[in-house]
């Protein structure tokens, strides 16, 4: 490291220092003797469990008025900016009810709270479905006073999963190109948004039910988590099951000044849920505009066996060429199925070769009329 690296790396240090010190005072004088008079919300995320221990996270923020965002451009850019621009609490004590016992955490500096409970005595369902907790802070006052967050909790009559990108690959947001789609980003309400060409087919194929998933299905994406409730209401509105999301914290902290990357936070979200479920093979499905390629290469080399098949929606039409296609012929030569192409609709084919076959059943779901094609 040169002379000039070494003050540069010195320099962020301090910054990054300064910048918590700065959030962690601004935190303390606003919440001081006030905890207990301000109302909070309670944000619950999706949690997951296997049979030897159950995950949940969310976070407990000041409680705003619902904001209706009016038909003009401002007024919906400043709603979108309300949803990013949160008032977290720390230090909120949290309880959850449930798999038989009552459980306690205290949020963070930002206002996440995080539960991680051994399971004993409890087996994996036979199908996948979804149980529930009751989550509440019993020392300050809440709006609701008690909140239910969903579990999903992968049967034993499967060993198929589902993880996903949500970006360009789910919802249709233009992130390669932010100067020419900002106003797609920064304006557009979930009901303003366009999902991509055959994903909604695809996935309700893949998980036909997302109240009675017939397989577990993650979403990982370098999203911040205040859009939490914004993918979710986009997902119910255009048929895209839902499921446990494993988006980014972009707060200021000690450890993390807008810290890792892309790639760093979704392949150690992948390789949490691959390591939690050993036993599954994982279909994993993204796009080329954001390293999403080189992220799958990663996670084939690191966990080769539970990875079932590559989905890459083309943004570009250079899937196959430069870096990428060199990725993509890497992760074929494993013996792992790749498709690539600009939508999903004639993905099909790939699907029932990885193993994802689609049924009397998924296919009624999916086509219009009821009926299966021959």
């Amino acid at each position: 490291m040169t002379d000039r690296e070494t003050i540069a790396a010195a320099l962020s240090r301090i910054g990054k220092e300064a910048f918590h010190h700065i959030d962690e005072t601004f935190d303390e004088l606003r919440y001081r003797g006030q905890r207990r008079m301000r109302p909070l919300t309670i944000h619950a995320f999706a949690g997951y469990r296997n049979c030897d221990a159950v995950r949940l996270s969310g976070r407990v923020l000041e409680y705003r008025k619902p904001i209706t965002p009016g038909t003009s451009t401002l007024s919906r850019l400043r709603a979108m900016l309300a949803v990013y621009e949160s008032d977290e609490v720390p230090g909120v004590r949290i309880v959850m009810d449930g798999y038989g016992g009552r459980h306690e955490t205290v949020t963070d500096d930002e206002g996440y709270f995080h539960f991680e409970i051994a399971l004993t005595g409890r087996a994996s369902p036979h199908i996948t479905g979804w149980e529930e907790v009751t989550l509440a802070a019993p020392d300050s006052p809440a709006q609701p006073a008690r909140v239910t967050a969903p579990v999903l909790a992968p049967g034993i009559d499967t060993e198929l999963g589902i993880i996903s990108d949500i970006d360009d690959t789910v919802v249709e947001t233009g992130a390669t190109n932010f100067i020419k789609n900002w106003r797609r980003v920064l304006v557009d309400r979930p009901e303003d948004r366009k999902a991509v060409p055959g994903a909604s087919d695809l996935y309700r194929t893949l998980v036909v039910d997302g109240k009675a998933p017939r397989r577990p299905i993650f979403y990982v994406s370098s999203s911040p988590w205040n859009l939490y409730g914004f993918i979710t209401r986009f997902k119910a509105l255009n048929n895209i099951p839902h499921g446990p999301m494993f988006l980014k914290d972009y707060g200021i902290a000690r450890d993390k000044f807008i810290a890792g990357g892309h790639d760093t936070h979704k392949i150690a979200a992948i390789e949490t849920i691959l390591a939690f479920y050993p036993q599954y093979r994982f279909l994993l499905i993204g796009d080329n505009g954001q390293q999403d390629v080189e992220v799958y290469a990663q996670v084939v080399r690191d966990f080769p066996e539970n990875v079932a098949g590559v989905f890459i929606r083309d943004v570009s039409g250079t899937c196959r060429q430069g870096a990428n296609g060199t990725l993509l012929a890497e992760v074929e030569a494993t013996g792992t199925p790749v498709y690539c192409g600009s939508g999903f609709a004639d993905a099909m084919t790939l699907v029932e070769r990885v193993g994802f076959g689609r049924d009397e059943e998924a296919v009624r779901a999916v086509l219009p009329d009821g009926k299966a094609k021959a």
